[in-house]
């Protein structure tokens, strides 16, 4: 049996309400929002064993050190401020954050390290200097290494980029 166009227009016409009312009336049932939720997290402790902002890297760095033989090798192309702190890796694993750059005024900074399920967030925060601040035009590489406790679970590192003043008044 064929309908009537008017018929089919009207049927048509019917299904975006209907589907309207399914978005909108849909949202008030009791669901589980959990399924939805990020997995917990839990902090990890870590401290600084060494920061600078020279050394002999070309391309970014964000690794996770395990032995002392990778270590050492590592150290040799970092000049920190102060030396750096010894590691005992039977207990802890070294992660590195550095990011050659062609100006100075450049910091890095480990914030935080997440653990969930699967995987360690490790935070860190790259400071870099406003168009308001002088720079000299050198070659520098910021980094900082930080010791946290031994662990199985993939590292992930997450950079934030924060850009600061070093005058007073509005922008330029």
């Amino acid at each position: 049996m064929t309908l009537p166009c008017a018929a089919r227009r009207a049927r048509i016409a019917a299904i975006p309400l209907f589907l309207a009312a399914g978005f909108v009336f849909g949202g008030c049932g009791d669901r589980n929002d959990d399924a939805f939720e990020e997995p917990m997290s839990a902090p990890l402790p870590f401290a600084s064993i060494g920061y600078g902002d020279r050394g002999a890297l070309r391309d970014t760095l964000e690794t996770v050190i395990r032995d002392s033989t990778t270590w050492a090798n590592r150290r040799k192309s970092l000049r920190p401020l102060a030396p750096f702190q010894s590691v005992d890796f039977s207990r802890a694993m070294v992660l590195l954050a550095a990011l050659p750059q062609t100006t100075s005024g450049h910091s890095v900074s480990f914030l935080s390290l997440n653990r969930t399920d699967t995987v360690i967030v490790a935070e860190y925060v790259v400071e870099a200097p406003g168009e308001d601040c002088l720079t000299s035009a050198a070659e520098s590489v910021p980094f900082e290494a930080v010791q946290t406790p031994v662990s199985d679970v993939p590292i992930r590192f997450q950079r934030i980029e924060d850009e600061y003043r070093c005058a007073f008044g509005p922008p330029r």
